[in-house]
């Protein structure tokens, strides 16, 4: 017996002894001291080699078909990829303990199994919408993306992860960007589409049906950001940039309501990025490179100043 379970196990009988705990406590206590220690060097490593276990299968997978892919008929493409797809969805649905343990309560599957089954599922997501894009022969596809959207959502449904989430915000930029490819609408237009997308990715978060809530509020406010940002590419106009500005004080606001600090940390970096390209834009960039640096540094450090503020006054319930 090591040094600290035996510094445990004499804790335990001087808590007996004072009739702090009975002896059926102390023995509930040694078994699940014992299975954490048991459990907290092999999982790890177990993880680790799971991961690189599949990244190989996948990657000799991949090297197969490869080598005969410039052969085959695109309908052929389409259905080794269904096949893959259908090996992956399967190998992460053995990987969670089987049907049984993915359906009732989420807990039923240990966080090791759930990570790794929820990669596998991640790439089917991928491989499934790739085969739709590849049997319909076109550029881009609103309908693959809309498949690999269902895929992941499903997935997350049945066995939340965190990298399936990551895989439904993937494909939903991915539906919305092909759509967009199929349309003739402007580019301020897309982008417009692509912010709307990020809020509603947020709004989704602010119902609490996603496990993962501080994720999917990162995921909306990367995609708000950037599609704001867009924007004001598309547009070339001064009032563009104050749609950046707006985005960043509603994640601000909502952080008065959420624990997320990824909706203080965005709204921090969205204010400084506007108000950064106001002042570039008022002057015609005659600040320079370097006033616009110092610029950018001092508007963060105030906002920083002003999120730590709002961090403390939320932590303090004022």
């Amino acid at each position: 017996m090591s040094r600290p379970a035996e510094a445990r196990e004499r804790a335990l009988r001087r808590l007996v002894e004072r009739a702090v705990i009975s002896e059926r406590q102390a023995a509930a206590v040694r078994a699940e001291l014992a299975a954490a220690d048991a459990e907290r060097p092999h999982v790890r490593w177990a993880e680790i080699a799971g991961y690189v276990g599949g990244a190989l299968a996948l990657t000799g997978a991949v090297s197969l078909v490869a080598a005969v892919w410039a052969d085959l008929e695109r309908v052929a493409w389409a259905v080794v990829l269904t096949v893959l797809t259908l090996a992956l969805a399967g190998g992460g649905v053995l990987t969670a303990g089987g049907p049984r343990a993915m359906t009732g309560r989420r807990h039923r599957v240990p966080p090791v199994r759930r990570r790794l089954a929820g990669v596998l599922a991640g790439l089917a997501s991928v491989t499934a919408a790739l085969a739709v894009q590849v049997a319909l022969d076109t550029d881009l596809s609103p309908l693959a993306g809309a498949v690999g959207l269902l895929v992941a959502a499903a997935g997350y449904a049945v066995l939340p992860a965190a990298v399936l989430l990551v895989a439904c915000a993937g494909m939903s930029v991915w539906t919305i960007a092909a759509l967009l490819d199929l349309t003739d609408w402007t580019a301020t237009t897309g982008n417009l589409l692509v912010l709307g997308l990020g809020l509603l990715w947020i709004a989704v978060a602010l119902t609490g049906v996603l496990t993962h809530r501080a994720l999917a509020h990162g995921l909306g406010a990367a995609i708000a950001l950037y599609g704001a940002q867009m924007t004001f590419g598309a547009g070339g106009h001064t009032a563009w940039i104050a749609l950046t500005l707006a985005v960043a004080v509603l994640f601000l606001l909502l952080y008065q309501r959420e624990r997320a600090t990824v909706l203080l940390v965005a709204g921090v970096l969205g204010c400084a990025i506007a108000v950064t390209e106001l002042v570039w834009d008022w002057t015609e960039g005659a600040i320079g490179a370097s006033g616009t640096l110092l610029l950018a540094g001092v508007v963060l450090l105030v906002v920083s100043a002003v999120g730590i503020r709002l961090h403390r006054a939320h932590r303090s319930g004022d």
